[in-house]
């Protein structure tokens, strides 16, 4: 004979699982639209196709996953002031504000600071952003060069005793980039020989009369000294009178230089979806100031090493070192 249940042992087991659909049901419904509208969206500014850009910006886009952060659109300038412009205006007849704006190289940075005075704007990859007055109240800024300190700490494990560490600059461009050298120099017992120079065409003079007193030549980037015709001659001089030449971009070191330490590229990237991330999850906050690179790399010129004789196999070993010809 069949067993009657009451209607109520009947459904039981039932009811908790109505119960946990409904229960699920509504916190789908309730939060979901929440999550929607906290997603935050940042536009991208570059200023142009250049390589290490691009690397700076895969960074961002990876540093942006999984922090509810959206990368609605990447704007190229084409390196070209009044293409910038009308992008931007673009930009800004757009009804859809961004939350944030990413800004890669000094193009992008300039007519960003310039355009975006209510909207958080992170800049990274301009070359001595002193120059460029990129500060404000919505200003944030990853440096595109690594700190003195970390540079002459380098310097110091290749020169070893040797002391004179020779420097050309601009003092319109590069004074005060010089004068904070001035005093790290002294707390590694080296010696900052200096020359002023004003225009391009001084720069080869300054450079032969300069190597003759020095044990090292660091190359600051200043765009009197480094220019494409320089570029040229500069590696000659050096590679004769072998003087080592330390610089802050991989690209010197291509050109001849014997070292350079420089910000990870896309490291720079990641960091800067950091601090966006910061900038979002905390309202009050609109700036952060300039932050020093996370993650520096070294590029060794291993063919110019042999030519001036310095053996840097003890270097070779240390972490993030690019070897160059590979």
């Amino acid at each position: 004979m069949k067993q009657k249940f009451p209607q109520s042992e009947r459904y039981h087991g039932v009811v908790p699982l109505w119960w946990f659909a409904a229960v699920f049901l509504f916190q789908t419904i309730f939060f979901v639209p929440r999550l929607i509208a906290a997603e935050k969206t940042v536009i991208i500014f570059r200023s142009q196709q250049i390589a290490a850009y691009n690397e700076a910006i895969l960074g961002f886009e990876e540093g942006c996953k999984e922090k509810n952060i959206s990368i609605k659109t990447i704007y190229d300038l084409h390196g070209d002031t009044e293409e910038g412009k009308r992008i931007i205006q673009m930009v800004r007849k757009d009804g859809t504000k961004p939350d944030a704006i990413l800004a890669v190289g000094v193009l992008a940075a300039t007519l960003a600071k310039e355009h975006f005075s209510d909207i958080p704007v992170i800049f990274c990859m301009v070359i001595n952003h002193d120059r460029f007055n990129l500060q404000g109240a919505n200003i944030t800024g990853i440096s595109s060069e690594a700190s003195i300190e970390d540079q002459f700490a380098v310097l110091k494990e290749i020169l070893g005793p040797h002391k004179n560490i020779g420097v050309i600059y601009d003092p319109l461009k590069t004074r005060k980039i010089v004068a904070q050298a001035n005093i790290v120099a002294k707390q590694f017992g080296f010696n900052l020989v200096k020359s002023e120079v004003v225009l391009e065409k001084e720069v080869v003079s300054a450079l032969k009369n300069i190597t003759p007193k020095i044990d090292a030549l660091w190359l600051i980037p200043d765009s009197t000294v480094i220019t494409k015709n320089t570029l040229s001659s500069i590696p000659k001089i050096i590679q004769d009178r072998r003087v080592p030449v330390f610089s802050t971009s991989d690209v010197m070191v291509k050109a001849g230089a014997l070292v350079s330490v420089s910000p990870d590229y896309k490291h720079t990237g990641i960091q800067a979806a950091q601090l966006v991330q910061r900038l979002l999850t905390d309202p009050p906050s609109t700036s952060l100031g300039i932050q020093q690179p996370k993650k520096l790399k070294l590029t060794l010129n291993t063919q110019t090493a042999k030519t001036i004789g310095i053996n840097l196999l003890f270097i070779q070993s240390y972490p993030d070192v690019v070897l160059y010809p590979q």
